[in-house]
């Protein structure tokens, strides 16, 4: 039974246009557009028009239409001023000035189990990895997902990881969920994630949680070629994360006197801390 909509029909039916495009699908024509939101067509082209107006489709000269350039200058906002992206901003900041790699900012949606990319920080190496903004992946298996799922609860990650859909998406992807589960229970005793190759190939990364009120909220990731990431440079990575988030006054899964931190001659080296 579909739930009985409260808000303005006008409203929600604009919405829904703007919702019916994805990653898929990011040209419709009028006919798939009216088809996919379930209006006549002569009501879909009156929303779209409006729309268009505003800077939130346009249409090409085939008559398709696609999402307009005013999205862009929204989202934009909703990135600098999310408390995610605030809480972040001086470690990445730091993080890219002293790795020179690209710095990602995920936020965790429990609603669907997915993770979004909010903010980015490109490498300023000639040899980089890109991540656009704006990107929704489901949460599993990758340095993003380990360090969001190693940040609940046992008992709950317990639960939670088995339900999870584990894509192959390269031939190093863990797919078996008590492998998963060990990853995830290794990234909480360790404050973070690593991975190489396993959420796209030839990619490498580490993660560290961020959250608010003991609960996970998202992420600040790290990801690098893996071509020049060994299994010590991963490790060196994922504790100038942690660090950098304890300097910052962000939450996360470590504090800060797990790690310690030096520089020489330019280059970051990362010990663990006599306890």
């Amino acid at each position: 039974m579909v739930p009985e909509r409260r808000g303005v029909r006008s409203v929600d039916r604009a919405l829904d246009i703007l919702t019916a495009f994805s990653a898929a699908y990011p040209r419709l024509q009028l006919r798939e557009l009216a088809d996919i939101v379930g209006l006549p067509k002569p009501s879909t082209h009156r929303i779209a028009v409006s729309l268009i107006e505003r800077g939130f489709l346009r249409q090409d000269a085939d008559g398709a239409y696609s999402l307009g350039s005013r999205l862009l200058e929204l989202g934009g906002l909703v990135s600098n001023t999310a408390a995610l992206a605030q809480m972040t901003r001086d470690a990445v900041n730091q993080l890219a000035r002293e790795t020179g790699e690209t710095v990602l900012v995920a936020e965790a949606d429990w609603m669907d189990r997915t993770v979004l990319i909010t903010n980015k920080r490109d490498a300023t190496h000639p040899l980089a990895v890109t991540s656009p903004v704006g990107k929704r992946s489901a949460l599993s298996n990758g340095c993003i997902g380990k360090a969001i799922l190693g940040h609940l609860d046992p008992a709950e990650a317990d639960e939670l990881v088995p339900q999870l859909h584990l894509a192959s998406r390269t031939p190093r992807s863990i797919v078996d969920h008590a492998t998963f589960r060990a990853e995830v229970a290794e990234t909480a005793r360790r404050g973070f994630a690593t991975e190489s190759n396993e959420f796209i190939d030839g990619v490498a990364g580490v993660a560290a949680a961020v959250s608010v009120g003991g609960r996970p909220l998202g992420a600040v990731a790290i990801v690098v070629p893996a071509s020049r990431a060994p299994r010590r440079r991963l490790d060196q990575l994922g504790r100038l994360v942690l660090r950098a988030l304890a300097g910052s006054g962000a939450a996360h899964a470590v504090p800060a006197a797990n790690t310690n931190v030096q520089t020489t001659g330019g280059q970051h080296r990362v010990e663990p801390q006599a306890s």
